[in-house]
């Protein structure tokens, strides 16, 4: 697949089930430490999702200083 036929919206949202069930599997591996890592990196696709897309995701928008 060549990068023009790349699509980013879908890579996020590939990577955000990714994350979601990665998130899971420290959960139920009391891997606390691992699970936050993974939260942090599951919210911040979400802002990403919610900046190429235009619309709110269910997850707050974090307070940014420009």
């Amino acid at each position: 697949m060549s990068e023009s036929q790349i699509n980013p919206i879908e890579n996020v949202r590939f990577i955000q089930q990714m994350l979601g069930e990665l998130r899971t599997m420290a959960k139920t591996s009391q891997l606390e430490m691992l699970a936050y890592l993974i939260e942090i990196a599951y919210i911040e696709s979400s802002d990403q999702l919610r900046r190429e897309i235009g619309i709110g995701s269910g997850v707050k928008q974090r307070n940014v200083s420009a």
